[in-house]
């Protein structure tokens, strides 16, 4: 749906408001495809150290199911099952939008945000076909599809695909679609060793391509997690048959491999553990889940690599009684101190060496869930409080707690929040995050209605 926009000022507060309310043209000869390109500069904010208030909030009552976001290099990207919308971290303005009526999309942005990529059926499909397909029909290998590729900034449509489509976009696997890149798009081939390629989003033709990516010995490539994209890497993680883990890292100008690394050579390289974007950095996931007293899990992603050298430059911190790793970002480590007080904590960010760089203070913040929903700012540490802070609960809140002081301050939701049962680890990284201009969060409201509504803070 075509989005344009309406302002007005919230009830008791300064806070920006936009509703998803017109229209936009129609792109090329599809009558559902729905698009919008920059019409306003962007503000060009910076990431923000710290937040004191709501900033602005944006809406589309009539969008249906789950959404994510991802930053762009002035704001961020609202991943809609329908297409996405881009808004201004500062103000919270759509500055472009591309959306298929009736019809589901998969979407994917590439690491610096410069390229968005939408993949939808030519047709809508419905439930039902989508069942046939993968279940009823033998001779059916696919249906067509269509991907564009449109600029991070003007929303511009630099590249038009024609794509076969193996099933439904929400059921797609990593050997069924190719990610979005800096240098084209970027996809897997399910040879006994592995084979990745690289075609230029522009026209589609094939720039490079390589096979043999793992050494799996007399087994083959078992199976393969998606790849992880950065602006001069692509990891790819995969299992042999051995259950053996390796990750192999490649230039997405040329193809060449940066560096391999193996199960042999750090233990932190398991076939069930996991592989993720840090900033800049790769943090491993260990395969570990060993329940701490407070209910979270242990945290497990200890190994940090450059992407691009395959330096290991972190390999855990040392806690002791009373402190667990929280999280890992491409700043370091950020462990909770257990207080004297039930449920009330304090927060170490340490750096990849493991020395204290910062810290908040002992009994800063009270929580239930003392791993998740963590965002350490340059200034502060946010932490979002589905349920508020009181021993009983409450509105919900976002805990501000600076760096180097002993109190927080909170910054109140215009309405309560799912309780954190409801959040996935994905939802919460893919749903709260820090962009430039603004701290967002996707509200995911405690009882069901439609629509989708972001929330901007600074």
């Amino acid at each position: 749906m075509p989005l344009s926009r309406a302002w007005w000022l919230r009830a008791g507060a300064a806070t920006a408001v936009v509703v998803a309310v017109g229209a936009c043209t129609a792109w090329g000869e599809d009558p559902r495809v729905l698009h919008s390109t920059l019409e306003a500069e962007w503000s060009g904010g910076e990431v923000p150290g710290t937040i004191s208030d709501q900033a602005w909030e944006w809406s589309d009552e009539e969008a249906e199911g789950d959404s994510s976001l991802s930053p762009l290099p002035d704001g961020v990207l609202v991943r809609l099952p329908d297409g996405v919308v881009a808004l201004d971290g500062v103000s919270g303005e759509e500055r472009w939008s591309l959306r298929v009526e009736e019809t589901r999309v998969w979407s994917d942005v590439s690491a610096s945000g410069q390229r968005v990529h939408v993949l939808f059926p030519d047709e809508p499909r419905s439930e039902a076909d989508g069942d046939e397909t993968v279940e009823d029909s033998e001779e059916e290998t696919g249906f067509p599809g269509r991907r564009l590729v449109l600029d991070g900034t003007t929303g511009e449509v630099i590249g038009e695909h024609e794509e076969d489509l193996p099933g439904d976009v929400e059921e797609l696997g990593v050997f069924d679609v190719e990610s979005a890149t800096d240098a084209g798009l970027f996809g897997l081939g399910t040879e006994p060793q592995l084979s990745a390629s690289m075609r230029s989003d522009a026209d589609g033709s094939e720039l490079w391509g390589t096979g043999d990516l793992f050494a799996c010995g007399d087994s083959k490539v078992a199976r393969a997690d998606r790849p992880v994209v950065f602006p001069e890497a692509v990891v790819v993680r995969a299992e042999c048959g051995s259950g053996q883990a390796q990750m192999t890292a490649l230039d997405p100008d040329d193809g060449s491999t940066l560096w391999s690394m193996t199960g042999d050579e750090n233990e932190a390289l398991v076939a069930d553990g996991g592989v993720r974007r840090a900033g800049t950095l790769l943090a491993v996931h260990d395969g570990t889940s060993e329940s701490e007293p407070q209910g979270g899990s242990r945290y497990a992603e200890t190994l940090v690599v450059d992407p691009v050298s395959g330096e290991v430059v972190g390999e855990g911190t040392e806690v002791g009684d009373g402190r667990f790793l929280a999280a890992t970002s491409d700043d370091g480590y950020l462990v909770s101190t257990r207080s004297e007080t039930e449920r009330v904590f304090g927060y170490e960010l340490r750096d990849l060496d493991g020395g204290v760089v910062a810290a908040t203070g002992e009994e800063a913040v009270r929580t239930p869930a003392v791993l998740r929903f963590l965002l350490p700012l340059e200034e502060a540490l946010v932490k979002l409080e589905p349920a508020g802070r009181g021993a009983e609960g409450g509105d919900s809140v976002l805990t501000v707690a600076p760096w180097g002081a002993e109190e927080a301050h909170t910054v109140a939701l215009p309405r309560p929040v799912a309780d954190a049962g409801a959040w996935s680890d994905s939802a919460v990284r893919e749903g709260f995050l820090a962009v430039p201009g603004a701290v967002v969060l996707i509200e995911r409201p405690r009882e069901d209605r439609d629509g989708v509504t972001i929330l901007g803070f600074r």
